[in-house]
């Protein structure tokens, strides 16, 4: 984060990136017809970048306070001057106590979750951010302005226009310093058309023992309150909750209902694509359609139903792991009117490289056109490459041709997808149709290639399609890339080129038991049910991803124990067991967050964390679930959220209902809210030790619970499980005479025997 000094005071500046990124309706006062029909977008951003402080509305103040959802901040005496008004709207203050001698402010934010708390306390040393500060930026498309004026109003406060004048020099550089996307934003605010109680604020504190960082409040989003660091390359999300009494998070509706997209590989790989969508605006709208796209990529020119349309783009994001996107606002003449609208987006730029062994790498796989969350459209691909290569997307086939140096693939969904892949390589193709698929195996034609990459996805959609029910498409592609890891969309997968490989000939460093399950038994079965756990049904969010991911592993699982036996799947899950109690950095893997916080436990830690929190605690949590059900509960999970949400994202609490609604009689926690707090929103996996009658639990948490299930043999012999909620530290159990029980086994339940 940069700093600015007004005029000795370190003042956190905006550094060209937002603090969350920009949705659809980020909100301002109600906009004059003036407004809407002549003002650009340009003239707007070059106002916001000169604004001035306001020497009529700069005042020494003291006592005043404002609440945006549960981030309270309190002015206690100091100097503010409000920012010279954009198109006669106020979207910035300056405060500072530099000029008064007891000057003083201070902010305040309690998050409302023990893990929000935990995140917190892991960047501040404290589980609530209390932080008095010096200066502050505000920028706002919110009632910020006119509430601060009511309250300066209401008291005995006297006019400091000599304030405006000291800082102006300064704040004309902060201005100017203002990041282009946070411009955006807020010109996006000034155009759009949304009630003012839905517009966001953004303070950038100058703390006086943390230093710079961010406070933000946005109703519209499913995370209100967030508070972070910005860095030189990403954002430091310190804390990010939905504020108390707002009631629960509603999806938007698909905007996008289909995708035409037109996209010529260079012969130096770079992409120029033209993609058509139809847009549906709502009343809130304006004159802005918000979308994003990776930030390797330039939107040249844009059309809104054959107008041309400014463009307001920002590079460089980063939010956690995966692809860096950016911002992107089209801008129209006019006001949109409600309902379905074309857009048209020309751009350019680099997603594929070719790597150190002639492999082709696609970076940016989720964000290589112009996309809105959520989506399910019908994409219609066509791709233009060197005839040499060979190009496998998203969708059913409907020609692939050569003529001269240039290959023409022509791909299109039949049914709505929520996203879209690509990729290409210098490849052998072979084929078979089978069960109802048709099933395309893309492999290097320089690599050692193992055993039939077909028959193997073959037997995996015969499983899974049994088991569940056969998948809506027609068409399955396999193909490699060349790293450690797999990928799913929609008909495509990307399956790491070391699977493709015999064992012997993959790296020494690979060559191991725990490698050889990863590459050769569960990579493919993960990402072929990926095409049920992840593209049929959704996650709604970064917090639920871990159902997808953690399903898709379950599933590769059950494959491994009809084809390899139940003591290959103990192997694994004793491996996972494992590499979640591992030391990194002092800490035990499992413990740097709960299973929720998904890609945030990067920022928290490091990928490794991220993956085996995510992966191998899922597939365990998973696993424990499917023991709490049985058998054909469970199944019956898998089809029911199968059916049910196959046409909507799935949160951690739809997910949590949808197991309880089949949780068989006789058993604790009857809607699996102990379940989910202790496994899935909370940290922990304890040493269990059963001797005289009594369980400890330790190397958790005070308030760690935990329903144990007990294989107890009663006086008469007869064996019964039995469910008992035990805590941390020494449970006794009062047990009928004569009846004994046991823990369960290692593999059934996530716990660590005691030494």
């Amino acid at each position: 984060m940069k700093l600015l000094w007004v005029p000795c005071l370190a003042l956190a500046l905006v550094s060209g990136r937002s603090v969350t990124p920009a949705h659809a309706r980020n909100a301002n006062v109600s906009k004059t017809q003036e407004i809407e029909d002549h003002v650009t977008a340009a003239s707007l951003d070059a106002a916001v970048a000169h604004m001035t402080p306001d020497p009529e509305r700069s005042f020494h103040i003291r006592d005043i306070q404002f609440v945006r959802g549960d981030v309270k901040i309190y002015l206690n005496e100091g100097s503010i001057s409000f920012l010279t008004p954009i198109a006669g709207k106020t979207i910035a203050a300056v405060f500072s106590t530099e000029a008064v001698e007891a000057g003083d402010a201070e902010v305040i934010v309690l998050p409302p979750q023990r893990n929000e708390r935990a995140a917190l306390a892991a960047f501040t040393k404290s589980p609530n951010l209390d932080e008095h500060f010096n200066a502050a930026l505000f920028l706002f498309t919110d009632n910020t302005a006119r509430e601060l004026m009511s309250a300066i109003n209401d008291r005995p406060v006297r006019k400091a226009p000599g304030y405006a004048t000291q800082i102006a020099a300064a704040t004309d550089t902060l201005a100017r310093s203002i990041g282009p996307d946070m411009r955006n934003r807020l010109v996006a605010g000034l155009l759009d058309d949304h009630n003012p109680e839905q517009g966001f604020f953004y303070g950038a504190i100058g703390g006086k023992t943390l230093g710079t960082f961010d406070v933000s409040y946005n109703p519209i989003d499913p995370e209100q309150v967030i508070i972070g660091r910005e860095g030189s390359n990403s954002f430091s999300l310190w804390s990010s909750f939905r504020a108390r009494g707002t009631g629960s998070f509603r999806q938007p509706e698909t905007r996008v209902s289909r995708y035409r997209i037109a996209a010529d590989i260079q012969s130096d790989l770079s992409l120029k694509a033209d993609a058509v969508m139809n847009w549906n605006a709502t009343g809130a709208n304006g004159r802005v359609i918000p979308l994003h796209i990776a930030d390797k990529l330039h939107i040249d020119s844009a059309q809104i139903d054959a107008q041309p349309a400014e463009v307001l783009q920002s590079q460089g994001i980063t939010y956690g792991v995966g692809d860096k996107e950016d911002p992107v606002y089209l801008i129209s003449n006019g006001v949109i009117a409600p309902g379905t609208h074309e857009l048209r987006i020309g751009y350019h730029g680099s997603v594929v490289r070719k790597t150190s062994d002639d492999s082709y790498f696609v970076d940016d796989r989720n964000a290589w056109y112009p996309f809105t969350r959520p989506i399910r459209a019908i994409f219609d691909l066509t791709f233009r490459c060197s005839a040499n290569l060979r190009l496998v997307s998203t969708g059913d086939l409907v020609s692939d041709d050569v003529k001269g140096d240039t290959r023409t693939v022509h791909r299109v969904t039949h049914i709505p997808e929520a996203l879209a892949g690509f990729n290409l390589g210098d490849y052998n193709v072979t084929s078979e149709d089978h069960g109802g698929y048709h099933i395309e195996s893309y492999s290097n034609k320089a690599a050692d290639a193992k055993a039939d990459i077909t028959k193997e996805t073959a037997a995996l959609l015969d499983f899974y399609s049994k088991q569940w029910m056969p998948l809506p498409i027609h068409s399955i592609a396999v193909s490699p890339v060349p790293a450690a890891f797999g990928q799913g969309f929609p008909g495509l997968i990307y399956l790491s080129d070391l699977s493709y490989l015999p064992s012997e000939s993959r790296p020494l460093t690979l060559q191991t038991a725990e490698y050889e399950r990863f590459f050769s038994d569960l990579l493919l079965p993960h990402e072929v049910a990926h095409q049920w756990w992840g593209n049929l049904v959704t996650a709604a969010d970064y917090r639920s991803g871990w159902i997808m991911e953690a399903l898709a592993n379950y599933s590769a699982l059950q494959f491994m124990k009809q084809t390899r036996g139940s003591g290959e799947v103990d192997k694994v899950l004793d491996q996972y067991r494992s590499n979640l109690a591992r030391v990194e950095n002092g800490k035990a893997i499992e413990t740097y967050g709960p299973l929720e916080f998904g890609t945030r436990l990067v920022d928290l830690a490091n990928a490794n964390v991220w993956h085996a929190i995510l992966y191998e605690k899922g597939t365990w949590v998973i696993h424990m679930l499917h023991q709490r059900l049985g058998d054909e509960a469970f199944l019956k999970l898998e089809t029911t959220l199968l059916h049910d949400y196959a046409d909507r994202p799935i949160t951690n609490e739809d997910f949590r209902r949808a197991a309880s609604a089949l949780l068989p009689p006789r058993q604790p926690d009857k809607n699996l809210s102990s379940f989910f707090d202790t496994w899935v929103y909370g940290t922990g996996i304890p040493k269990m030790q059963y001797r005289g009658g009594e369980i400890t639990l330790s190397g958790v948490d005070d308030d760690f619970t935990a329903d144990v299930p007990l294989r107890c043999r009663s006086k008469q012999k007869s064996l019964d499980i039995r469910w008992i909620r035990l805590d941390s530290g020494t449970n006794a159990l009062d047990l009928p005479p004569g009846d004994s029980c046991q823990l369960p086994s290692s593999s059934e339940f996530l716990y660590n025997p005691a030494s």
